[in-house]
């Protein structure tokens, strides 16, 4: 067995010991790990987030992040351990644009084991990456719709991330948006500016609630992300997410960590006021983690950790979906930021 795999499961363990599985993660724990294992592309251990649903049933997605300096070069990758998109990884461990990571995305929720998403995270504005990984994901397709959908969205917004769905009906296109913090303030200060930055990029269906909630998001002191599901011809679909990103605790943007005495419990108790959470979120702090979590012949002394990292509220045709959390996890690859408090 990959060692990583017995890493996992304890990874796992650990953010969902003290009855946390049974109320945040449900029963989807062999489906994520059988989407693990199809995940190792890499050398190292993947970057891993926990999708997880703040109302009704608990259930688990399961997402697997790798870098480009992770993959070896002119390596030929298997669908076995690329979650069947051998072509895109072999893109990206070879491109030499300015790409951050590569993530699979499983519906380990409903069971499924097969076709994940494929999603690039950019560290640049050009166009041309993304599109090159569209061509690389047999999307060519989709090229001219997300190049429409960059010309109508407000030059303040940063196009952070692009990812395809094959399980889902449709375009299948999703792409992830930043505004920048001058544009995230506006926000935060007037709705109607928010307003009319969505109308541009082409989303209509406001409802009574998206702008004025989207307004109280941006004026918190998380930075505060767009999400579209973007159509063949550049428009955007009638689904729209809107989340904010926690730091991590103890690093240089601690105070901006979840915190359920602080902005982040502030928050989340106006989303359960809003009715798109239950009391759970109350036990995402205590996933938060660093720990030694060694294995035979592992010489690293990088310690795992486990925080949440994004709340994330979403709307269908104008009407609220329930909110989502997300919890990231992982190994440090740099030194660790924090001294691990005991080994597991």
């Amino acid at each position: 067995m990959d060692s990583r795999i017995m890493q996992f499961l304890i990874l796992y363990a650990l953010a969902a010991k003290d009855g946390r599985e049974q109320t945040l993660f449900g029963t989807s724990q062999s489906a994520a790990i059988e989407a693990f294992t199809h995940s190792l592309a890499g050398a190292s251990f993947p970057e891993v987030w926990f999708e997880l649903p703040l109302l009704g049933e608990p259930w688990l997605d399961f997402h697997a992040l790798v870098t480009a300096d992770d993959l070896p070069s002119n390596t030929k990758f298997s669908p076995e351990v690329t979650g069947g998109h051998p072509e895109v990884f072999e893109w990206f461990a070879n491109t030499d644009q300015r790409v951050r990571q590569l993530a699979l995305s499983w519906d380990t929720s409903t069971g499924t084991e097969a076709d994940p998403a494929v999603q690039l995270l950019v560290s640049t504005s050009d166009p041309t990456v993304t599109c090159d990984f569209l061509h690389a994901a047999g999307r060519s397709d989709a090229i001219s719709s997300y190049q429409a959908f960059r010309e109508c969205i407000p030059k303040s917004w940063f196009p952070c991330y692009a990812g395809v769905f094959p399980q889902r009906p449709g375009h299948h296109l999703r792409v992830e948006c930043i505004p920048d913090r001058e544009r995230q303030e506006a926000y935060a200060h007037d709705a109607s500016i928010l307003e009319a930055d969505l109308i541009q990029a082409g989303f209509r269906d406001l409802g009574s609630s998206v702008a004025e909630r989207c307004h109280m998001l941006a004026g918190t002191p998380f930075q505060f992300e767009l999400q579209f599901d973007i159509l063949s011809d550049g428009s955007t679909g009638s689904t729209l997410g809107a989340s904010v990103r926690f730091g991590f605790p103890g690093d240089d943007d601690g105070p901006l960590a979840f915190d359920v005495e602080g902005a982040a419990g502030k928050l989340m108790h106006q989303v359960e006021t809003w009715g798109l959470a239950d009391e759970r979120w109350k036990l995402l702090g205590n996933t938060t983690f660093v720990k030694q979590i060694k294995r035979k012949g592992d010489n690293t002394d990088a310690p795992f950790f486990c925080y949440p990292a994004f709340l994330k509220l979403r709307w269908r045709d104008g009407e609220p979906l329930d909110a989502k959390a997300y919890l990231m996890a992982g190994q440090f690859i740099q030194p660790a930021r924090q001294t691990p408090d005991e080994d597991a």
